[in-house]
C-alpha cells in the first residue's frame, strides 16, 4: 500500500545511492574482462535524515508514519529534487507502444527548446529515471529521453511521466525504525529506504 510521507519537517538531508548489478567475468589466459550489466536490476536507495524535531507535538506525523510503513510491507514516494525542475504546467507522456531501454519518445513538452538536463529525473510508472542527455522538444512538443537505468516496466502508449517533480517509490529497507528522543523533547528520526515500485 501507497502511504504519505510527512510534509513537515522536510529532510535535513537525503543520501542517495544506485545498485547496478552486473556480471564479471574474465578470461583465464587474456586477462581481459567482461562485464554483463543485469538491466532490470537496478535500484535507488536513499538515507533520510531529519533535522533535530524539538516537542512532542511536532514529531507526532513523523512518529506515526514510521509505524505505518508497517516494517517493510507499505511503500511512500521520496521527491528527487529539490525544487521544481522545470516551470509551467506540462502534460509529458509516452509516445508510442512497446518502448524500453534507455530510450524514450515523449509528447506534450509544449514550446520548441532546451527542457531537462542530463543529471536531472523523470518518474515513469513509478520508476525514478535519471535524464542521460539534454531533453531538447521539437516545434510539435516532441522529445526523445535517454535515461538509466534501464527502463525497467514497459510503459503504456501515452502514460503519464512526472517531470516537474520527480520522486521515487520506496519502502523502509530494515523492518524495525523508529526514532531517537533526547533531553528537552528532542527527537531524532532517520530511515534507510530502497526502490519498491
Amino acid at each position: 500500500m501507497l502511504i504519505n510521507i510527512p510534509s513537515d519537517p522536510v529532510a535535513s538531508d537525503i543520501e542517495w545511492t544506485i545498485d547496478q548489478p552486473g556480471q564479471v567475468n574474465r578470461g583465464e589466459f587474456t586477462g581481459k574482462r567482461r562485464v554483463t550489466i543485469l538491466a532490470a536490476a537496478p535500484r535507488w536507495f536513499a538515507k533520510v535524515t531529519l533535522p533535530p524535531i524539538t516537542g512532542e507535538g511536532r514529531v507526532l506525523d513523523w512518529r506515526a508514519f514510521v509505524v505505518d510503513c508497517d516494517g517493510v510491507a507499505n511503500s511512500f514516494r521520496v521527491i528527487a529534487c529539490e525544487k521544481d525542475q522545470i516551470a509551467g504546467s506540462l502534460d509529458v507522456r509516452v509516445k508510442g507502444a512497446n518502448q524500453g531501454g534507455h530510450s524514450l519518445m515523449t509528447s506534450g513538452w509544449g514550446a520548441a527548446g532546451l527542457k531537462l538536463k542530463r543529471g536531472q529525473f523523470i518518474t515513469l510508472g513509478d520508476q525514478l529515471l535519471m535524464v542521460n542527455a539534454p531533453v531538447v522538444a521539437d516545434s510539435d512538443g516532441n522529445a526523445t529521453i535517454s535515461v538509466k537505468p534501464y527502463v525497467r516496466v514497459v510503459p503504456a502508449d501515452k502514460a503519464t511521466i512526472e517531470v516537474k517533480r520527480p520522486y521515487a517509490v520506496m519502502a523502509m529497507s530494515d523492518p524495525k525504525n523508529g526514532w531517537k528522543v533526547g533531553i528537552g523533547q528532542k527527537y531524532g528520526v532517520s530511515f534507510d529506504c530502497e526502490e519498491a515500485f
